[in-house]
């Protein structure tokens, strides 16, 4: 028995060497993430305006047009992570004056913990370090991939020299190129269709962390901008009348209830057109700089 566990030993040790080994050595990698909190550690008390949210605001906010911004959102970001992300630097927003949040069909009915891209939750936790969860299998870079993706990422930085940072310098996805566009008229039915909820299970908790973030700006004294980010035609035709009707009556409540809040409806704003969108629900550069001057705009006349 003895020798049999030695040989298993044997056997067991290089292989939990060598994903320690791989571990750290992908934890090296730049990316998105790390970035970030490493801008906010150190230029969180000189941001003015936050914005956060999904990749509606990741690909369609470019800071660079707004005087002392950064943008902290990301790709499926929910209300529970933009709440974090606040917290985890209460005491650094000294010069914040607002927080700009899209509230788009889809974000009171889903959180990120609960879709295809739950994946991305580890991110938070090791790079971030904020933990909204607690599956083991967020802790680390190894238990929360594929081994071919690992092994795919270390051969691209180590061997190529590439690395996961796909952001500006001030936080914008920027790889949402006009050029490389897809199908309106099928990114449209396929998008609304993904972002359609099958039930209301997330829309109190998700209204609930949305009134923690307000609370929270409140307390700061710090003003809230939500909007909703506009989007190609063939998305918006093929939205639930019920769902977009509750997300816009439940916004309009929150704007009447909080004189803190500012409220701009931008889902079929007839400034945008075909050749500003990447696909039918996100902006290119040509719209992310659109946008980013429109609400630089709004901003200046509040």
């Amino acid at each position: 028995m003895k020798k049999f566990i030695k040989y298993i030993a044997v056997f067991i040790l290089p292989i939990m060497l060598l994903a320690v080994l791989f571990e750290v050595l992908i934890r090296r990698i730049p990316n998105d993430y790390g970035y970030k909190k490493n801008y906010l550690d150190h230029h969180a008390k000189e941001v003015n305006i936050l914005f956060l949210g999904s990749s509606h605001v990741y690909y369609g906010i470019n800071p660079k047009y707004i005087k002392s911004s950064f943008n902290a959102s990301y790709i499926s970001q929910s209300f529970d992570y933009d709440l974090e992300i606040l917290k985890k630097y209460s005491n650094q927003w000294t010069h914040l004056k607002y927080i700009v949040i899209p509230v788009d069909y889809f974000s009171f009915y889903g959180r990120l913990e609960n879709s295809p891209e739950a994946w991305r939750a580890k991110n938070y936790r090791i790079y971030y370090d904020i933990n909204t969860d607690h599956k083991i299998f967020n802790s680390t870079e190894m238990l929360s991939n594929k081994l071919d993706i690992n092994l795919s990422r270390l051969y691209n930085h180590y061997l190529k020299g590439e690395n996961d940072i796909s952001c500006s310098n001030l936080g914008w996805g920027s790889s949402y190129k006009a050029i490389n566009h897809k199908d309106l008229v099928k990114s449209g039915a396929t998008a609304a269709a993904r972002h359609t909820a099958k039930d209301n299970l997330q829309y109190l908790t998700n209204l609930h962390l949305l009134d923690e973030i307000i609370a929270f700006a409140e307390h700061k004294h710090i003003k809230v901008i939500l909007f909703t980010s506009p989007a190609y035609k063939s998305y918006v035709s093929h939205l639930s009348k019920k769902q977009l009707n509750t997300t816009l009556s439940t916004i309009k409540k929150l704007n009447t209830s909080h004189s803190t809040i500012k409220y701009f409806n931008l889902l079929q704003d007839s400034s945008f057109h075909a050749q500003d969108f990447y696909d039918a629900d996100h902006l290119n550069e040509i719209g992310a700089k659109k946008l980013s001057l429109k609400m630089n705009m709004l901003l200046a006349k509040i």
